[in-house]
């Protein structure tokens, strides 16, 4: 009991020698195991067959072509409306102005009599 506590905690104590046969059994255990890990792990990971890509980043390509043309002929179409509106707005304002100065002459017509 003595010899227990006078060790300091950091002490390694011996292990018993292990037979050489059981030990390269042991690592053979090892191998295996690892390779099946490996195989196991490789055939969860199914590929994707290549032509399924090449499809998938044409058809991608083919919608982002399709949703740019969309969206330029919006803003095309935005962007002429946008003039046809000030257009007529212009004339709107150009008619009441003509209407106001016609008003203003009339007025002053009967207000100098």
């Amino acid at each position: 009991m003595n010899t227990l506590l006078s060790k300091p905690y950091y002490a390694y104590s011996k292990m018993e020698m292990e037979d050489p046969e059981e030990v390269q059994h042991r690592k053979a255990q090892f191998l295996i195991h690892k390779s099946l890990q490996k195989s196991d792990s490789i055939g969860s990971q199914r590929k994707q067959p290549i032509w399924l890509k090449v499809k998938v980043c044409k058809l991608k390509i083919k919608i982002g072509g399709r949703l740019t043309r969309m969206r330029k002929s919006i803003l095309l179409k935005l962007s002429k409306g946008h003039v046809v509106c000030y257009k007529q707005l212009i004339c709107q304002l150009k008619s009441w102005k003509r209407f106001i100065k016609g008003r203003e002459a009339a007025i002053a017509k009967v207000i100098s009599f």
